[in-house]
């Protein structure tokens, strides 16, 4: 591991304002992003600059000179000024910080981005190390903002403000950053009305954007699997691959709402009105067809139809070779973006779209048995990644397939953590050497660094790139969603769980994130109206009676617990859900039985859960040795440590804190 430790001026950047942009208008807030990156990267080397990492609408960027850093500082504002403006916040520090393999680490990057959090658009801040070497060039007019005190930083910092022309200076009065809380009645008020400012924004989006009657509701459309055809009734694998494909396409399109795959999907074989599907899942448009596969031709029957009346807005019949496949996918989503009067953009294009027929078919058939989840289909949708892969090694998307079975394998617990994390890991780095464009592959190592390795800023990075790429992949905003429920942003998260509910709203696990976040906002009533959901739309979905038993223990009803728990269908949940109902219910010798036999047969890849039955207990010490257990193996549960309210026991003890520092996790 290459590591150094050096002086460094350190400047943090973001787009101000971007996040409610972003749900107001994506494109808009895609064109942006874009060209602030493209802005950064012309500017900074022209200063002897370095791009560290993006952080979704943020950058942090480090230089050898704090007169470069300014200099460079400068010379972006005036870039970011031009048309299309772009308002970006800036704040800059030099001091002591770690280089290890391409990132920057210390006090100094995070006393930069506390005196970021200060600034306005337009605008340059600094701390008085920057200011100190820079006092005596009179190119630079400075002012003292006075000093504050920061978050996690134990003394205050005197911040200064560039007050050469036309750069603006802010007001103390005004300035709201990531400062230790103060009891301030105006900041409170202030606080006050731009909750109900943002009531009434939420209220206002709201009614103008989804709403069925609305005209932004016309842009929404559903992908049904379309039908086998063939003779032998043996191609289900490949009209589903192809629906799927045909989705992902459209969801490329950020002012078209797709609905995403499992809600689609839900209605396979299903004899139901079109009228009826579209009402479920929120659209305006359905688009459905059929495969006939024979040998290496084609016939592939599509038809756009409008939900309201069942009107058929355009169908189409494609005979064509196998190997027009990728093309004929690119025409019916072209015909589709047309008569939707939809204008596509030009996002950055992946350069894997399998040339080999074969690979893709192998990619597709073993699609399907992945998704059945049980350990015999997994190992066989293996299997066909691995032909794919003995065909052409540099496709990047059996990269992808390989790395997402073995994620999902040790979630399974099918394989030891370690060897799965390694082998996906592996596969995930492949598939973005071969092509950094793939959004496939960015989710997947931004899944990696949030369950893995716990690379928080790493996780977010990935997650923004991917979400550029498939601005309509509802698995992105759950990915953005567990990325800040684990720092203990709930309100955030559960923004953006709500939201991909929207895009697909008959998939349990987003109700499950959901209620997991409401559980941790103190809402459980709440909570169990997301679990009943769950079971609802999937009555065997796992660790849905689990987490409804929880959030009764935490309203004080352990009998019904009890009743949830027992009828958890998956082994180590129901003991697991057990052992915590049997203790509040003060049946010690059927708790310790219960928790002895849990430990017995699970202490070797679920630590995690040690520790929440050991800290629900109110034994401290055990629950503390299994969470350290826990970040020594890696444990993909940690991201569950910050509010977790099982562990509310371990809250007031200095041990818990501390370990909330070493995992990287904001302390209360």
């Amino acid at each position: 591991m290459s590591q150094s430790r050096q002086l460094a001026a350190i400047m943090f950047a973001d787009i101000a304002g971007y996040t409610a942009l972003m749900q107001q208008d994506e494109h808009k807030a895609l064109e942006l992003i874009n060209r602030f990156k493209e802005v950064l990267e012309k500017v900074t080397p022209e200063h002897q600059g370095k791009i560290i990492q993006y952080f979704g609408d943020g950058c942090l960027l480090a230089f050898d000179s704090s007169v470069n850093s300014v200099e460079c500082a400068m010379a972006l504002q005036k870039a970011f000024s031009e048309s299309p403006q772009i308002p970006v916040r800036m704040g800059l520090h030099l001091g002591d910080v770690v280089f290890r393999n391409e990132n920057v680490f210390g006090d100094g990057v995070n006393i930069a981005s506390r005196i970021e959090s200060l600034s306005v658009p337009g605008a340059i801040l600094m701390s008085k190390s920057i200011r100190d070497q820079i006092k005596n060039k009179s190119d630079f007019q400075l002012t003292s903002l006075g000093s504050f005190d920061f978050k996690n930083v134990e003394e205050g910092i005197e911040v200064f403000a560039l007050a050469n022309d036309s750069f603006p200076v802010p007001k103390r009065s005004m300035m709201e950053g990531k400062l230790k809380k103060k009891n301030l009645k105006k900041r409170n008020f202030i606080a006050a009305i731009s909750l109900i400012i943002l009531v009434a924004a939420a209220f206002f989006i709201y009614i103008n954007l989804f709403v069925k009657n609305d005209k932004a509701a016309d842009k929404s459309i559903a992908v049904l699997p379309f039908v086998d055809m063939s003779a032998a009734k043996d191609q289900e694998y490949f009209s589903d691959g192809l629906s799927e494909e045909l989705l992902n396409l459209l969801a490329k399109i950020p002012e078209l709402k797709v609905i995403g795959r499992t809600s689609s999907f839900s209605f396979k074989g299903k004899n139901e009105d079109l009228r009826s599907i579209a009402q479920k899942l929120g659209v305006a448009h359905i688009l459905e067809g059929s495969v006939r596969k024979d040998g290496k031709m084609i016939r592939v029957t599509a038809q756009l139809i409008r939900a309201t009346d069942g009107t058929h807005l355009w169908s189409e019949t494609y005979d064509r070779n196998l190997e027009g496949l990728f093309k004929l996918q690119d025409e019916i989503a072209g015909a589709v973006v047309k008569q939707l009067k939809l204008k596509l953009l030009t996002l950055p294009s992946s350069v894997t779209k399998s040339s080999n027929i074969e690979v893709h078919n192998l990619i597709l058939q073993g699609n399907y048995f992945n998704d059945k989840l049980d350990k015999v289909n997994m190992d066989k949708a293996l299997d066909l990644y691995y032909q794919a892969l003995a065909i052409d090694s540099l496709d990047a998307k059996v990269w992808v397939a390989i790395a997402r079975n073995y994620s999902r394998q040790v979630w399974q617990n099918y394989i030891p953590q370690n060897e799965g994390s390694e082998k996906t890991l592996k596969a995930i780095e492949k598939a973005i050497a071969l092509d950094d464009n793939l959004a496939q592959a960015h989710r997947a190592m931004a899944g990696y660094k949030l369950y893995h390795s716990f690379d928080l800023q790493g996780a977010e990075a990935d997650f923004q790139k991917a979400l550029i790429l498939e601005p309509g992949n509802p698995d992105i905003f759950i990915g953005l969603g567990d990325v800040r429920r684990t720092v203990g942003r709930w309100k955030e998260a559960e923004q953006l769980y709500n939201k991909s509910i929207l895009l697909n709203p008959l998939k349990p696990l987003y109700y499950m994130d959901l209620g997991n976040c409401q559980s941790y906002l103190g809402r459980s009533d709440d909570a169990i109206k997301s679990f009943k959901k769950v079971l609802e739309i999937d009555s065997g979905f796992q660790r849905a009676h689990l987490y409804q038993g929880i959030n009764y223990l935490l309203l004080g009803k352990p009998d019904l617990a009890l009743t949830e728990m027992e009828k958890e269908n998956l082994e180590i949940f129901k003991m697991f859900g057990l052992a915590l109902a049997y203790h509040a219910l003060h049946r010690k010798k059927e708790a310790d039985e219960m928790l002895i036999e849990f430990t017995d047969k699970y202490q070797n890849d679920w630590s995690y859960l040690l520790a929440q039955l050991h800290a629900y207990r109110g034994e401290k010490d055990a629950a503390f040795t299994w969470l350290e257990t826990a970040y020594n193996k890696k444990d993909g549960w940690l991201f569950w440590v910050k509010g977790d309210p099982l562990l509310k026991n371990l809250k007031t003890d200095p041990r818990y804190n501390a370990f909330l520092k070493k995992m990287k996790l904001p302390i209360d």
